[in-house]
């Protein structure tokens, strides 16, 4: 469902798929269990968007991946009772409670769960850190290239977007339950059709419907904002691992690299929603903050492929780098469990442009995922150093990568490991007062989201 005019997918989705490194499992094995939880907007995917993990069953591993209910079939929200929100989340629970419940029968330890995932499926990794639902479900976490802090993972007024499918498809908004009631009623496909209405250019924003802070319903997976969870430490204490590429912004960059003048010469009117601070900030500053945020980047450059690493930065900084460093710094504050934190730099072979984009480091665990390319001899070596560090964490809750004495952070000082390469020296490990400069600059804007957005709350 990348293309909202090409519908693909089926409402019969939840399924479980479950990899084990002999062809008949002894029960009595207890052998430590991976969960990767698929990314794609919180709009597309499935777990088998990846290449089979064969070498990860060559180190005596369980490895499972699922299905979740995606989009409006699973992220529609009426912000009461009627539809809580987060189905898709609560599907990803009940996934791991049948990983607690079952795995032993394949030889799996249902006490040594370490759940992995990237994009979308990283901050589902993270948000679960957040839900008393998911608490005693796994023991670790990795979560690449999505964190709960980070813009697109929680999503604001999914009221309003409710009304306006329901306005598309011809039902009444008049009250929530009477609204639903109409949606049931229309075909599925007929309300996936109403995509493209939630996409202002291109595929952006790129999650129109996500995770929610869920306001009615018995037994909520998300209830409240995770800043705020996580400001007063109440945060599942595991081991985690958080991870970023150094241009995690090219992601959305990507979708209108053939149209760069057309994006300056509309930056001020497009910047608002492609930032996603449309919801976030009176529209009365729209522009003025988009005209910040160039200045910030550009100065009185206009964008063009020369300076395109320049508005990749301003994305990458956005909906990435910032808060994943809020995140990692608070939550090793408020938690005893160690934290640890990587940048992946490593732009790999046939890469002409050497941009390390948005989940660059996922082929590398689990192989190619939409585009089938065969991995090079030297990426063997770097998939070998990754999936090592990976396995070395499921068992143990201590990562090793590459022959580094990879530390967890601090609060104070934020410890990382930069990772370049898979030779010697190309894996550091390095400390740093602030790693995404820009921090500054973007919580100046101050749109009312995460510190701000409790702030907010403590003064009513």
């Amino acid at each position: 469902m990348i293309n909202p005019s090409e519908i693909t997918g089926d409402e019969d989705c939840l399924y479980i798929n479950v990899f084990v490194p002999r062809e008949s499992p002894n029960p009595d094995e207890n052998l430590d269990v991976i969960v990767h939880i698929h990314g794609g907007a919180y709009l597309y995917g499935s777990g088998n968007a990846y290449s089979p993990p064969t070498h990860l069953m060559d180190r005596d591993v369980i490895y499972v991946n699922f299905n979740y209910r995606l989009g409006i079939l699973g992220f529609l929200s009426t912000e009461d009772d009627v539809v809580p929100g987060n189905t898709g989340l609560k599907d990803q629970t009940l996934a791991l409670k049948w990983v607690r419940d079952n795995i032993a029968s394949f030889g799996g330890n249902p006490n040594s769960v370490t759940i992995n995932g990237l994009s979308a499926g990283g901050s589902s990794v993270h948000l679960h850190y957040f839900s008393k639902l998911s608490r005693g479900l796994f023991h670790r976490g990795f979560a690449q290239s999505g964190l709960a802090l980070n813009p697109f993972s929680v999503q604001e007024h999914p009221l309003m977007r409710a009304k306006k499918l329901s306005d598309a498809v011809g039902c009444p908004t008049t009250s929530t339950r009477v609204m639903v009631d109409c949606l049931k009623q229309r075909p599925y496909r007929h309300l996936l059709d109403k995509l493209s209405l939630f996409f202002n250019y291109k595929f952006m924003p790129c999650v129109p419907f996500g995770p929610v802070i869920e306001k009615g319903g018995p037994n909520p997976f998300l209830s409240a904002d995770p800043y705020y969870l996580l400001k007063n430490g109440d945060v599942y204490d595991v081991p985690w691992i958080a991870s970023m590429a150094v241009h995690e912004g090219f992601f959305p960059v990507m979708f209108f690299m053939e149209d760069l003048d057309n994006i300056d010469a509309h930056w001020e009117d497009w910047a608002p929603a492609f930032l996603e601070f449309n919801y976030t900030l009176p529209s009365s500053l729209w522009k003025s903050t988009a005209r910040k945020i160039k200045e910030h980047y550009l100065g009185d450059e206009h964008i063009n492929k020369e300076n395109v690493l320049k508005l990749i930065q301003i994305f990458s900084d956005r909906f990435f780098l910032n808060e994943a460093e809020t995140a990692v710094r608070m939550q090793a504050k408020v938690n005893k469990s160690p934290v640890y934190y990587y940048l992946f730099g490593y732009p790999g072979d046939n890469n002409e442009l050497k941009i390390v984009g948005h989940g660059a480091d996922i082929k590398y665990f689990f192989g190619p995922t939409y585009m089938p390319i065969p991995l090079t001899p030297d990426e063997h070596k770097m998939k070998d150093v990754l999936l090592d560090m990976l396995v070395a964490f499921a068992k143990t809750g201590k990562p090793t990568l590459g022959g580094v004495d990879w530390k967890p952070t601090a609060s104070n000082e934020l410890t990382y490991l930069e990772v370049n390469g898979f030779e010697s020296g190309d894996i550091q490990l390095k400390t740093t007062d602030e790693l995404a400069t820009s921090r500054s600059f973007w919580k100046s804007l101050n749109f009312k989201e995460g510190e701000n957005l409790i702030s907010g709350k403590d003064e009513l």
